[in-house]
């Protein structure tokens, strides 16, 4: 077999060439009638080339028609350990960020668990200090799947961070591939789990959908395939109450082997009466409330200057002696001795203003005190540095305090692609605006060339307003493509000579072969070439919202330039440069910032419009001029999350805590 392949390789390379050379008028006595047949001819030469070289590739690849090197089962299997080291990777770097795991921030918490089986006598109650201690109490439970429930701010997700990590740290290849993922996303009247966890993983590890390292879908084989996932689920709290019954039904419609699902503990009792539906199997795991023990002078002081630590004394003294008091039974969660830490850093705040008589009469003052304080907190410069940083407190608390109350009260995260649904109306007549202008023009001197200046007008204009339509409705997420380094170069080549052999019967017919052969392959080389070359990210890593942008500009020049470059270089050759240039630019313009009919045929998007960098830039222009958002929009959301006001979660920002965002957005504008 290789040598026919071979043979047919050699026979299509010296028939496109003579093709070619016919077509240009290299060789004698051919008239236009064989000139236009050669055209023809070298364009079958030219796809029968990329043919016999992607089956000889295939061919040396499968070890000359052998079976393949890359099985379904060691696909799956190489799938599951690029995916626990990228989620390893990603909980060590955010679990560091927020302060739990191995380092002096994380409280010792416990949990009293109780397998499904177990109805009567006493529960196994476990110190969780670390990761390891995690991992110990989860396989302790007995069960493969585990409810974990506690009070608000009891330390529900820094568990579930601590047990996907610790499982990650240790998984075996026989051990299922750890995955967290917050539930603040998921509207289950919508979408099911199944179908939710496997779009989830095509976004957050985008490098499963490579097609030629894993086949096709691996994200869904991976969520079908059973106890191929152990699948940690925070947060059915934050779904809707009304919701949370269907929730419960979808996740046991699912049948996931392996699960984890945090809630509060009072909305999980509720969803279970409501609904009459159970996690079938599960053990339940209750996170105990924090003792006066507990609450130690290291913890509280951890990073502190040493005369700012001697001030938290008298404080741990009054909660000593007073292990009823209001500010003891304050700090029993996690949540609010952590506020109460980064509040009282700073030179500036005393603690000991805690326990100031009639300071705070109740629980609850003291909790929106903390709440209040933190941002501020968080945002003040270092005792030795009062300069004016560029993320001063007032306008850190400002633009944060606009987000937590402009963002709608079921969504929980912060997408960058999004934020122009805050300036929705200044959005659409901005981005409606850039398409006419940009497309309408593109398309008419396309079209005037053919039939005419007011025909070209006339096409030109209608495509601008059904652009402009189309624009104004959609948001586009993020590009899914990516240019990497180019490691293999037969693919995208063969991908361009195949376009280009379109292009060139095309540009022959209508302007005669001299000019169609070099223009075709001109114009449609290049282009083929990036398709094929643009495909998902196959880099073992998880997404970052830094990340998703770059890849959105980055995919924008690439197709920009070649659209450009290539139109205008074609018909400033033929009709004029002048014309070119003005012809390649608006065609460089829609091919880098409108996703159109190509894309649609080409990689299935489902929104015509303008891409999501250009919305983000909309929605800055539209906000940092009245000062509810910097400029530096994600500049500023990724150092509020390195200071610990926000969390990430894969592509995605959410708040510390829905108590600090309801704190933020109670407080009055200033």
């Amino acid at each position: 077999m290789g040598r026919r392949v071979v043979a047919w390789l050699c026979g299509a390379a010296v028939f496109s060439a003579v093709a070619v050379l016919a077509a240009l008028g290299l060789l004698p006595s051919l008239d236009d009638a064989d000139k236009l047949a050669s055209v023809i001819s070298a364009a079958v030469g030219l796809a029968a080339l990329a043919v016999a070289v992607q089956s000889l590739r295939l061919e040396r690849r499968n070890g000359g028609g052998g079976p393949p090197d890359d099985d379904p089962a060691r696909r799956l299997l190489r799938a599951l350990g690029e995916l626990t080291e990228a989620v390893r990777e990603q909980w060590q770097a955010e679990a560091a960020t927020r302060g739990i795991g191995d380092n002096d921030r994380l409280l010792a918490l416990r949990w009293s668990a109780r397998a499904a089986s177990v109805l009567s006598g006493p529960p196994d109650v476990r110190v969780l200090d670390g990761s390891e201690q995690v991992v110990a109490a989860y396989r302790a439970a007995g069960a493969r799947r585990l409810v974990i429930v506690g009070d608000a701010g009891s330390g529900k997700s820094a568990l579930a961070v601590l047990l996907t990590r610790g499982l990650a740290e240790r998984r075996t290849d026989a051990e299922p591939a750890p995955v967290y993922l917050s539930l603040a996303s998921w509207n289950p009247e919508v979408q099911g789990l199944r179908a939710w966890l496997a779009r989830r993983l095509a976004e957050d590890y985008p490098f499963l959908r490579s097609p030629a390292r894993f086949g096709t879908d691996m994200p869904a084989r991976l969520v079908q395939r059973r106890g191929a996932l152990l699948v940690v689920l925070d947060g059915l709290d934050e779904i809707p109450a009304a919701a949370r019954v269907r929730a419960l039904r979808e996740i046991e419609r699912a049948d996931l082997a392996d699960l984890v699902l945090t809630c509060r503990r009072d909305e999980y009792e509720e969803a279970l009466r409501s609904g009459g539906v159970t996690v079938a199997g599960a053990a339940q795991a209750t996170i105990e409330p924090l003792t006066v023990g507990d609450l130690d002078l290291d913890f509280f002081t951890h990073g502190y200057a040493p005369l700012q630590a001697q001030r938290w004394i008298p404080v741990l003294d009054r909660i000593q002696r007073r292990p009823q008091g209001r500010l003891a039974r304050t700090l029993r969660t996690p949540l609010m001795v952590s506020l109460a830490r980064d509040v009282y850093q700073h030179p500036d705040r005393d603690p000991a203003e805690l326990i100031r008589p009639n300071a705070f009469p109740t629980e609850e003052s003291i909790e929106r005190h903390l709440a209040h304080a933190l941002i501020p907190a968080l945002f003040r410069p270092p005792a030795d540095d009062e300069r004016r940083g560029p993320w001063d407190g007032r306008d850190a608390e400002r633009w944060l305090r606009y987000l937590a109350v402009a963002l709608p009260p079921d969504q929980l995260e912060i997408r960058w692609w999004e934020l122009s649904r805050l300036a929705r109306t200044s959005d659409r007549v901005l981005s409606a605006t850039f398409s006419a202008l940009a497309i309408g023009p593109a398309i008419g001197l396309g079209f005037q060339l053919l039939w005419g200046p007011w025909a070209g007008l006339a096409i030109g204009g209608v495509f601008a307003l059904v652009m402009a339509w189309a624009a104004a409705r959609t948001l586009p997420p993020p590009s899914a493509l990516y240019f990497g380094r180019l490691r293999k170069l037969w693919a995208p080549l063969m991908g361009g000579l195949e376009v280009g052999a379109v292009a060139v019967i095309v540009c022959s017919i209508r302007e005669g072969p001299e000019f169609g052969v070099p223009a075709g392959l001109f114009l449609g080389v290049p282009v083929g070439f990036v398709y094929v070359w643009a495909a998902p990210d196959a880099t073992v890593r998880t997404v970052t919202p830094r990340g998703l942008l770059y890849q959105d500009i980055w995919v924008a020049l690439v197709f920009g330039i070649i659209y450009g470059v290539t139109t205008g270089g074609v018909v400033g050759f033929a009709v004029d440069p002048l014309y070119g240039a003005a012809f390649g630019l608006f065609c460089g313009l829609s091919g880098a910032f409108f996703y159109g009919p190509v894309w649609l045929l080409a990689f299935r998007v489902d929104n015509v419009g303008v891409i999501a960098w250009v919305h983000y830039t909309f929605a800055r222009l539209a906000l940092a001029p009245r000062r509810r958002l910097p400029w530096r929009t994600l500049a500023f959301l990724e150092e509020a999350h390195r200071r610990g006001a926000l969390r990430q979660v894969g592509a995605v920002y959410e708040f510390r805590h829905q108590v600090v965002r309801d704190a933020l957005a109670a407080r009055p504008h200033g």
